[in-house]
């Protein structure tokens, strides 16, 4: 179903081949950049590579730590942007904005990245529950959001509202465009058996196909490569058992990137495609890491796979 809203915003293969661990990379230049004893997560990189953008959450004991905040990829001291939580950020194109769920996952806001006072951008009659993650087109022209169990896409320009997907019994989530801007990775996660799985979905949403089976294990998040032909996909057995993998954005086998007992989550591509940020409790606590990716290897690896 296609549906638009009017809104005024204060801005002017179906056949699939899948593989466990042949091909797995040993994880290099793993590097923790985080260690409060507050719980982060949701790293982002910002598009001219200098910085980081996550989620803090203190709790109870610490809501004072609660807020998005940014870090250099070198690690250091995080600089607060906001004051109150704030989840799934994502930066535009330009880097002037982020974009993300707002009071604990009820509102989508914007916000400058320079820091300032967020302004909600979705209103009251699409109401968003548990989290829209937003997502920014490659053109900077619109953002992808979940509102209850359909997929919306804004038009900044227009202040638009498309509802593009709707399904009973699927939940899309959004978590990137392709970079001609027709399409939408989400992870689709069903609403009976809480299974997931990686999906693309065309803007006009006359089309979708999914890219990972649902037998193959429970799929994540996923972020594509700046040159468009790598997925990093989060995998996971059971609850806490997730690892982060590289797949074609086409869809296929895939390699593993990370490896670990614990919990490995919400991967994103740095702008030159050499590392990936993401969350991990490895080391006892939600904090903020990053690992060095070979993309050539990658590939090179897929390609035997499919030898």
């Amino acid at each position: 179903m296609r549906t638009r809203v009017g809104y005024a915003v204060c801005l002017a293969a179906a056949g699939l081949v899948c593989f466990t661990d042949l091909g797995a990379q040993e994880p290099t230049g793993l590097r923790q950049l985080t260690r409060d004893p507050a719980q982060d997560g949701f790293p982002q990189w910002s598009p001219n590579g200098t910085s980081i953008v996550f989620s803090r959450y203190g709790g109870e004991e610490a809501p004072e730590r609660n807020g998005l905040w940014l870090i250099s990829p070198d690690g250091g001291e995080p600089q607060r942007l906001t004051s109150k939580l704030g989840e799934h950020p994502h930066w535009s194109p330009n880097g002037h904005y982020i974009a993300f769920d707002g009071d604990f996952g009820n509102t989508i806001q914007l916000v400058a990245a320079t820091g300032g006072t967020p302004i909600r951008i979705v209103p009251e009659s699409i109401p968003v529950s548990r989290g829209g993650q937003p997502k920014w087109s490659p053109d900077g022209s619109r953002i992808a959001f979940k509102a209850g169990a359909d997929l919306w896409v804004l038009d900044l320009p227009t202040g638009g509202f498309d509802r593009i997907y709707s399904e009973e019994g699927n939940l899309p989530i959004p978590t990137c465009w392709s970079p001609d801007g027709e399409e939408i990775y989400v992870f689709m996660r069903e609403a009976e058996s809480r299974s997931s799985s990686i999906w693309v979905i065309s803007v006009d949403g006359d089309d979708h196909r999914q890219l990972t089976t649902d037998a193959d294990g429970v799929f994540r998040y996923a972020d594509l490569s700046p040159d468009g032909s790598l997925l990093a996909v989060v995998r996971c057995e059971g609850r806490r058992d997730c690892d982060i993998w590289a797949m074609p954005s086409a869809g296929g086998g895939r390699v593993q990137i990370t490896s670990d007992p614990d919990y490995d989550d919400g991967p994103a591509w740095s702008p030159d495609g050499k590392k990936i940020a993401f969350v991990s409790t490895r080391s006892g606590n939600f904090d903020i890491w990053t690992v060095d990716v070979d993309a050539d290897r990658v590939r090179m690896d897929l390609s035997r796979l499919e030898e």
